[in-house]
């Protein structure tokens, strides 16, 4: 199964590590991204398989607004209100939310054109947030890190809040939220993932070194693995 790229829609992505060197990036300040890309490999975790080709997609933001009702008729179980509504808890947990995820990918398929399998996309979400608290678990265990609040809203401040192009400011507008709301508390889980493999990354590459002749978009992918699997 693939991994999409997130970014409001964070969107997930993914679920989704622009710190880890993943091609998973902030294209447009609005977490819906432009391409999609597969995810890690690490197959061992609910059986995903993430082979497959990139594929560019186009994004007709004059379908925003309709995007987003359609799919807030098919998540019932999903407000926008009361994700804002969390604020800014000091526990991670809170901002990894599966209906979300599902909003954010199904609203990037309408305005990308997309058909989307509602099964797949629900499993995807399931397996973005349950990869994500493992990391984070993972992270505290094995390597004694952890993400303190203060460090996502520095982060936020310094990476995210100044990024403000237009897509941005109409996918805030239709949601119901302020640009401060969504940076700070919408997207707050793809900023949390950042700053973890911010502090990850450095340690996994001392320990697993780049082999020869490895690219280093290969690199990242096994560090991933690594991390993981070991």
């Amino acid at each position: 199964m693939k991994k999409i790229n997130i970014f409001l829609l964070g969107l997930i992505i993914l679920s989704i590590l622009t710190a880890c060197g993943k091609d998973e990036e902030i294209s447009n300040g609005t977490g819906i991204a432009e391409e999609e890309h597969d995810g890690h490999d690490h197959d061992d975790h609910e059986g995903h398989s993430h082979e497959g080709e990139e594929n560019i997609v186009e994004l007709d933001y004059a379908k925003l607004d309709q995007a987003i009702e359609q799919v807030l008729e098919e998540i019932p179980s999903f407000s926008v209100q009361e994700e804002i509504e969390k604020g800014t808890e000091e526990s991670l947990s809170t901002y990894f939310n599966e209906d979300k995820m599902e909003f954010r990918l199904k609203v990037e398929s309408v305005i990308g054109n997309k058909e989307y399998d509602k099964k797949e996309l629900k499993v995807y979400s399931q397996y973005y947030v349950k990869e994500n608290l493992l990391a984070i678990e993972m992270a505290k265990k094995k390597y004694n890190i952890e993400v303190k609040p203060s460090e996502v809203a520095s982060y936020i401040e310094e990476n995210v809040k100044g990024i403000v192009p237009e897509e941005k400011e109409q996918y805030a507008k239709s949601i119901g939220v302020t640009l401060e709301e969504l940076d700070n508390i919408f997207d707050r889980d793809i900023y949390i993932m950042d700053v973890l493999w911010s502090k990850l990354t450095p340690i996994l590459m001392e320990k697993y070194q780049q082999g020869d002749g490895e690219s280093e978009e290969e690199y990242m992918e096994r560090l991933t693995n690594e991390f993981y699997n070991a």
